[in-house]
């Protein structure tokens, strides 16, 4: 895990989509915990697609990080790197 710096310089350098952006900050508000897809969708009024859109490029940017939701395994949960 990469200090709040190194993160900071991450982003910055990342040219994020408006909602990349906002996806990405309800990641590192909810911390560790982590959301899954689902939840995202209930906190931001985009189309399913583009949250999964924004999730895959924020993964390929190397800012977020995805594990097995043990409760569904049908489902990742999404943390911030």
């Amino acid at each position: 895990m990469m200090n709040k710096e190194e993160f900071e310089q991450r982003v910055k350098a990342s040219k994020l989509t408006k909602s990349q952006e906002i996806v990405l900050n309800i990641l590192r508000t909810q911390g560790e915990n982590g959301v899954t897809p689902k939840q995202l969708l209930g906190e931001v009024q985009f189309a399913p697609r583009t949250v999964r859109y924004a999730l895959r490029k924020l993964l390929a940017k190397n800012l977020i990080r995805r594990i097995p939701c043990l409760q569904d395994m049908r489902q990742w949960i999404y943390i911030p790197a």
